[in-house]
């Protein structure tokens, strides 16, 4: 079966447009931390940057929408400004002062572990890899089982192509905070590039109960479907990815 590679990060706007959803996805990852008892950041962390599963050719073309972060809790600290300030400029497609803002911030506050990770997203997307994988191991340095810093390390790694390393801390950011989506959609990403194909489609399909808003978790478990040869059944998650 013949795979083509949807490749999202040809543009700088979608680099940036991406790299502003991946703070606010991951902002929500630190506040359940928090909750959790995990980590000892304040909001946002950021898993690095995602680039979607190989599809198959029957894949439809159009790309799903991410899932919009979930709202902070009573509980859940603020975001800190300088985090705020490099959404903001990743918005609008400054990639540079986004960078800019988290380094002087991150220099101030060197411990601060949501601001690491927030760092860290923006340096995965201009792939400086090796520096956003230092900064996600300064958050694990201090908390080994920080569902966000986890979740952001199997991202980079699965960004540097190493996929079979990427499912362990995956995996283990889905025990650590199980109601957590984004941890299972990009474990669903490394094992269905490692061709575990039935975990995969496990992954992808808790990402889906736990964020049914969220159309890449249908649209992954269309490409294991159409993997495994089941037409049909892919063919009813690309239409459910599109509905959402």
């Amino acid at each position: 079966m013949n795979r083509r590679h949807v490749h999202r990060w040809e543009r700088a706007s979608d680099r940036a447009r991406v790299a502003a959803e991946l703070l606010e996805e991951a902002a929500s990852l630190q506040e359940t931390g928090m909750r959790l008892g995990g980590g000892g950041a304040t909001p946002p962390a950021a898993s690095a940057a995602p680039e979607p599963v190989q599809p198959v050719s029957s894949a439809p073309a159009a790309a799903p929408s991410p899932e919009p972060a979930a709202p902070a809790t009573p509980e859940a600290p603020a975001e800190h400004p300088a985090c705020v300030t490099a959404r903001r400029a990743v918005e609008r497609g400054d990639r540079d002062a986004a960078l800019d803002a988290l380094d002087r911030a991150v220099e101030a506050e060197p411990e601060h572990g949501g601001l690491l990770l927030a760092r860290a997203a923006l340096l995965s997307t201009t792939g400086r890899h090796a520096a956003a994988q230092r900064d996600v191991e300064r958050v694990l340095g201090r908390d080994p089982d920080d569902p966000a810093a986890l979740t952001a390390l199997g991202v980079v790694l699965s960004r540097r192509g190493r996929w079979g390393d990427a499912a362990a801390p995956l995996r283990r950011a889905t025990h650590v905070a199980p109601d957590q989506a984004p941890a299972w959609y990009y474990l669903g990403e490394a094992l269905n590039h490692v061709d575990d194909l039935d975990g995969a489609l496990a992954a992808f399909t808790r990402a889906g109960e736990l964020a049914p808003r969220d159309a890449r978790a249908f649209y992954g478990q269309g490409i294991v479907l159409d993997r495994l040869n089941r037409p049909g059944d892919a063919t009813q998650m690309y239409r459910r990815s599109r509905e959402v």
